[in-house]
């Protein structure tokens, strides 16, 4: 199923970038150590193999033409050495991983690109200038994973143009503190009105942010609160949806969007 989903996915222009000017692969490092809750597609195997994330994530984005790199040690992003081996890097993580954050906000700004994935928002939840980075933190989410109304606020952007007005999806949804929409450009966010809303402990008229792009400094910022479930990620439409993210942080992908960034 990954297969077929991917050759979705890389038949798409949106991904046509995936190369320096001269040739170089951009490279990409997907780095999810849990240093609080441990979500299962990012917990590796007694028997030595990857994530079930890790796994998805390096296929898709190697077949769009990204040189991909995984990791869950701190070591890998410890000082600004580090960070300046890669264009871009995925947050999928909890707690307070002991990685250079100065250094990683000093990359970002210069004009690197920085994907937040699901959990990346239950990461360094003190630090206001990475909450203020991410776009939020992570408040709760109801139990169940039930299925939820997604509404496209933005359908010009690169991340929701494969994407139906209205995507039913089921999946664990966050609700956030220290979430502004004048800190972030909105894309999906939670329908109040055709979602049940009791199992997600969530209030008609209330708003729920999904996903969002933002600008700091020079550098771009994509987070998608969606991705804890193993469906979710075998899902062609997300995996379209998180890989026109990473091309429009990594500056990829020209839209409309863009000229609206925060």
């Amino acid at each position: 199923m990954i297969g077929g989903a991917a050759a979705i996915v890389f038949g798409m222009t949106w991904l046509c970038g995936a190369a320096d000017e001269g040739g170089a692969k951009k490279r990409i490092l997907f780095y999810s150590e849990s240093d609080g809750f441990p979500h299962s597609v990012v917990v590796r195997p007694l028997t030595g193999e990857v994530a079930f994330a890790e796994k998805i994530f390096k296929e898709i984005a190697t077949k769009a033409g990204y040189e991909v790199y995984l990791s869950q040690s701190f070591h890998d992003l410890e000082n600004e050495g580090k960070f300046n081996r890669y264009d871009a890097v995925v947050f999928y993580t909890t707690g307070d991983p002991k990685i250079d954050r100065k250094s990683l906000f000093k990359w970002l700004r210069s004009g690197k690109a920085f994907i937040g994935i699901h959990a990346a928002t239950d990461t360094f939840k003190s630090d206001p200038e990475y909450v203020k980075m991410v776009g939020g933190s992570f408040k709760v989410h109801g139990a169940g994973d039930r299925k939820v109304t997604i509404t496209i606020e933005d359908r010009d952007h690169p991340a929701t143009r494969m994407l139906p007005a209205e995507w039913v999806i089921a999946d664990e949804i966050y609700q956030m503190n220290d979430f502004s929409k004048d800190n972030v450009h909105m894309l999906m966010s939670i329908d109040t009105e055709k979602t049940d809303l009791k199992p997600q402990n969530m209030k008609k008229g209330e708003y729920y942010p999904v996903a969002y792009t933002r600008t700091e400094g020079k550098g771009r910022v994509f987070y998608t609160s969606l991705g804890h479930r193993e469906d979710v990620w075998t899902n062609p439409l997300y995996q379209q949806h998180l890989m026109a993210g990473v091309a429009w942080a990594l500056g990829e992908a020209k839209d409309k969007a863009s000229q609206a960034e925060k």
